[in-house]
């Protein structure tokens, strides 16, 4: 069977896996696709259409002239009075009235009894005035109102609730369905308040409840709400509009899965399963005084109370009665704005449904974005499989714009919610993801192309060549640079008494730890030699440390086969001992040999002695030798002694060499007299000053009587003070073998 090719399958797999997320809804894309809808209704809303909607609003003035909340009821029933008067179709309070209004006559008289102990009568007061209460409800009869309720809300149906919170209740509902109660489909509450009992036999009643999202926004209210199995209340808005067109009954329609139709005679309001209403909202204008915005007619209750404004400029309105006052705290928060009175909201309901331009999310739009989902990610993923790379960019760049130009027209002509987060969203993680495997699918058919060829040069010349075409060439190029020689001691005793793959396996663990040491000191590989190992610094990468770097790497290469020397005893039977070389000069570098077979490597001079310094050890019985370049490029970095002029192999000049002992300041005191006076005796042997150098080597010895270098001075004075050398002799040591 044919295998599907990486784009392809993840290409699907992404798909999958977005339809997934939309299905489960994550909070952080839900914030996306909120603040995209708040930014669409920027765009598009409009002022009020319907003029028949108003607010008389309980402001901080009106608070100020009458006195704090609540006012007494017969303030309330004045200003009731005033807009009936005045010809307002509808009065709708955002406000509920539970308890008695206690500043009633009666009731002060009575509290005033009862708990100051003392038996007081109120003289003179007329007996319509004696119950506030009562003269509200009256007021309330004169027209068409209705005073808010408070829903309890609750996640699941409640079964058992009281009823007798509402004695009152009224359904105003026709419901059209399946045997299963609609109330299973709504917004749920446990328990409900309302106001006194006189006052909403007086009035009808709505909830004023306000539904938020997650972000504090109200996007969508409720207009039925259920309590209990057996009541459902309409929103403030709804029963408002009902009054106002003298519909005896609001019909509700809905199947097996939830609401499908809400209905007030001829107008059919669109909510989703739950009985939600998008909110339409409307251009809104900040209030200069308070500091508040509102999208319509606004009056303060005062004016309205005091007479400074007439009533009558409110003939034939549906008129909300609610709060913008900071204490009150009926503040909520638009996509337009972060301050809006709670009132705001039910108004704003009503102008759409007075208006037919109410916003609609139909339950299949959640279809259309899994279609949307699906389509996009199948097309994206084979157009970025047999397309051009800037093909599949530009297509996704218009699928994006196309599906936001797409929303921006549907909701401002058809007032259709369709917010293409997902399908954004869908695209951008789909192309995003398929071109980098894409990419990374190139690179591996160039890392192909590298092994193809990787045996012509070492792999760290070859991605120094991609990056740097052109820097290389069969002539080379002069450069300071600093070599590494190191080798194991006796190795030819080892790879004899070990079988083949016991031999490779231990020269593995060895070397690969060694290598790992240089490449982190940004040291350069140049080849293996069995147990050798010959590495650069300064080439082909150009740094102004690489002696430090060097000398560096070999102390830690040190460090780091002491770690390794008894783990590798117990496994193979051999303790490995190693010899390292290093030296500093001016070196030929480049890609070295044919035109059929290059490899970088270095010569010169400085790369020869290197390779003496390494076997050189032997002679002091030393770890690492180094020269005198390198000594003077590193010498801050690290702790030497000095250990001799020799004149190598084929050379016949002297040069002076030094031991590599440690880092700076990590030499041990004892140590650090003993190369003090093998220095100080090396240089009185130089002078022929026999038995004073010898004193102070026989000094050294005594501290530290394995010491190499001093041993081998002790010796070579004593052979000279025998056998004195030459006049011509200047202290050098003449080195006969390269080995």
């Amino acid at each position: 069977m044919k295998r599907i090719p990486p784009v392809v399958a993840v290409g699907l797999a992404l798909t999958i896996l977005c339809l997934g997320l939309f299905v489960s809804g994550p909070a952080f894309i839900q914030a996306i696709s909120n603040y995209a809808y708040n930014s669409l209704l920027r765009r598009i809303h409009d002022p009020p259409k319907s003029n028949r909607v108003a607010i008389v609003d309980i402001n901080d003035a009106s608070l100020r002239e009458y006195g704090q909340w609540p006012w007494p009821r017969y303030l309330i029933a004045r200003l009731t009075d005033r807009l009936v008067e005045g010809g307002a179709a509808v009065i709708a309070f955002d406000v509920v009235f539970p308890e008695e209004d206690r500043t009633s006559p009666r009731l002060l008289e009575k509290d005033i009894n009862d708990h100051l102990g003392r038996n007081i009568r109120l003289e003179g007061i007329p007996d319509d005035l004696e119950d506030f209460d009562q003269v509200f409800a009256e007021s309330l009869a004169k027209g068409k109102t209705i005073l808010g309720c408070g829903m309890h809300p609750c996640d699941a149906p409640a079964t058992n609730v009281d009823a007798s919170a509402d004695a009152a209740y009224i359904s105003r509902l026709f419901l059209r369905g399946p045997a299963v109660s609609v109330n299973e489909f709504l917004m749920q509450a446990d328990d409900i308040t309302v106001s006194h009992p006189r006052l909403i036999r007086a009035s009808s009643t709505a909830f004023f409840n306000a539904q938020v999202d997650i972000d504090g926004i109200v996007r969508s209210n409720p207009l039925v709400w259920a309590f209990g199995p057996n009541r459902i209340y309409p929103a403030l808005a709804l029963e408002a509009v009902r009054m106002y067109w003298d519909a005896d009954k609001v019909s509700i329609e809905y199947d097996e899965q939830g609401i499908t139709r809400i209905g007030i005679r001829d107008l059919v309001i669109p909510t989703d399963k739950a009985g939600r209403l998008v909110v339409n909202y409307r251009s809104i204008q900040e209030d200069a005084k308070t500091g508040f915005v509102s999208s319509f007619p606004t009056h303060p209750a005062a004016d309205i109370l005091s007479g400074r404004l007439n009533a009558s400029i409110l003939d034939g309105k549906i008129v909300f009665i609610g709060a913008s006052a900071i204490g009150l705290k009926d503040i909520k928060a638009s996509p337009l704005t972060e301050y809006l009175s709670g009132v705001e909201v039910h108004a704003t309901m009503v102008d759409n449904m007075l208006c037919g331009d109410m916003l609609w999310k139909p339950y299949w739009i959640e279809g259309v974005h899994a279609v949307a989902i699906v389509v996009m990610g199948v097309f994206l993923t084979i157009l970025v499989y047999h397309g051009r790379s800037w093909l599949s960019f530009a297509v996704s760049c218009i699928a994006v714009a196309v599906s936001m130009r797409t929303s921006l027209l549907l909701l401002d002509k058809y007032q259709l919610v369709f917010v293409p987060v997902w399908t954004v969203l869908s695209v951008l993680v789909i192309y995003s993801v398929l071109t980098m495997i894409k990419f990374w699918q190139e690179e591996l058919q160039k890392k192909k192309v590298r092994n193809m060829f990787g045996t012509m040069v070492s792999q760290d010349v070859l991605r120094y060549l991609e990056n740097n075409p052109g820097s290389f060439s069969l002539t080379g190029q002069r450069a300071e640079a600093t070599m590494l020689f190191s080798d194991v001691a006796g190795f030819t005793t080892i790879s004899e008494s070990l079988a083949p793959e016991r031999l490779l396996d231990l020269l593995n663990r060895y070397l690969s730890p060694m290598t790992h040491i240089i490449m982190e000191r940004n040291g350069y590989v140049d080849k293996y030699e069995g147990d050798a190992i010959m590495a650069e610094w300064g080439v082909p990468f150009a740094t102004d440390d690489h002696a430090t770097q060097a000398c560096l790497a070999a102390i830690e290469q040190m460090e780091k086969l002491d770690e390794l020397r008894e783990p590798l005893y117990k496994e193979f039977g051999h303790r490995l001992f190693v010899r390292i070389g290093v030296n500093t000069g001016t070196v030929t570098a480049g890609n070295m040999g044919s035109d059929k077979k290059l490899q970088y490597t270095v010569l010169g001079d400085a790369v020869n002695q290197a390779a003496r310094f390494e076997p050189a050890n032997k002679d002091y019985a030393t770890r690492i030798i180094i020269g005198e370049t390198t000594y003077r490029g590193a010498g801050d970095a690290v702790e030497t002694r000095l250990l001799d002029k020799i004149i190598v192999k084929g050379k016949t000049k002297p040069i002076q060499i030094y031991e590599l002992l440690c880092r700076k300041g990590d030499l041990e005191e004892s140590k650090a007299k003993v190369a003090r006076l093998y220095e100080k005796a090396l240089a009185l042997h130089w002078d022929r000053q026999w038995d004073e150098a010898l004193a102070l080597v026989e000094e050294a010895l005594g501290i530290a009587p394995d010491d190499g270098p001093s041993t081998l001075l002790r010796d070579r004075i004593r052979d000279y003070m025998e056998h004195p050398p030459g006049e011509q002799w200047q202290g050098e040591y003449v080195r006969e073998t390269k080995d």
